[in-house]
């Protein structure tokens, strides 16, 4: 299938490329001081072994886009609370409008986002507010001329799907699949023995959590509701679950050489295993 702008392969190519650099972005912006070893390695295992991302690939590449402008988001409000400069809040809203045009369930995520930076810089007020009305403008003009479409779902969103569905599994099982699923990253849960309470005390982080609890709760009415949506959800808890990640790696390559790499050379195997047998 190709467009009249780009054939599939590159728009495949540009959504991936978009997508790891913001990942990375977001680390940085997230995580300051870490080696790039440390990042690079998480990306890697975490990210590019992950069935789901290869999957958006193929199938989704306009999400897998929109998904990676929302991790650019991320990093560029994690500059903002840090140093209040107005080009980083700018390149906040200018990432999360075109997140939101491509995939507008987003807003769920971005939505925190722009009320906590407005809290901590008010100043930059008219900056978030312009950026609001231009991504509704572009929302409604794309809706009305078929190139975008809305948050798929509202109408028939219900809480009972959470814990029930009459031909399905219900949310409340489907939304742990990020987490679980070997359409994800399957020694993910792993990092839950090493993470802590601090590793959400820095501001950025707790609105990062909110954002992701409002994205969850979103999904949670959803009557359909595949692994491909739950990707921002998972990019998101990698970026939760980084510092633990870190530690691991650091603290093993210390003291645990072998050890580590043994581990890492298992995480690897096991990914490469689940692109095998669960690749669609």
């Amino acid at each position: 299938m190709e467009t009249w702008l780009l054939p599939a392969w590159a728009i495949g190519s540009v959504a991936v490329a978009m997508a790891l650099l913001g990942f990375e972005a977001a680390l940085r912006a997230l995580s300051p001081g870490v080696y790039a070893r440390s990042r690079y390695l998480y990306m890697s295992i975490a990210l590019v072994l992950s069935p789901v991302f290869w999957a958006a690939v193929r199938q989704a590449p306009a999400l897998l886009g929109a998904v990676g402008l929302v991790l650019w988001s991320v990093a560029f409000f994690a500059r903002s609370m840090d140093s209040g400069q107005g080009g980083w809040v700018l390149a906040f809203v200018s990432a999360g409008v075109l997140a939101s045009w491509l995939m507008p369930s987003l807003l769920f995520v971005l939505a925190p986002l722009a009320v906590v930076l407005l809290s901590e810089h008010s100043r930059w007020r008219w900056v978030v507010v312009a950026g609001m009305v231009v991504g509704a403008a572009g929302w409604v003009w794309g809706a009305g001329n078929g190139v975008l479409s809305g948050p798929a779902g509202l109408t028939a969103w219900s809480l009972r799907y959470f814990f029930i569905k009459p031909d399905g599994t219900p949310n409340a099982a489907l939304l742990w699949q990020p987490l679980v699923h070997p359409f994800f990253c399957l020694p993910l849960p792993g990092l839950l023995l090493l993470f802590k309470k601090t590793d959400v005390g820095l501001y950025a982080r707790r609105a990062l959590t909110f954002s992701m609890t409002a994205l969850m709760l979103y999904f949670s009415g959803l009557y359909a509701l595949t692994p491909l949506q739950l990707l921002p959800i998972y990019a998101l808890l990698l970026l939760l679950l980084f510092p633990a990640w870190d530690r691991f790696f650091a603290y093993g390559s210390y003291f645990f050489p072998r050890l580590t790499r043994g581990l890492l050379a298992a995480a690897v195997a096991i990914q490469l295993m689940a692109l095998i047998f669960f690749h669609t």
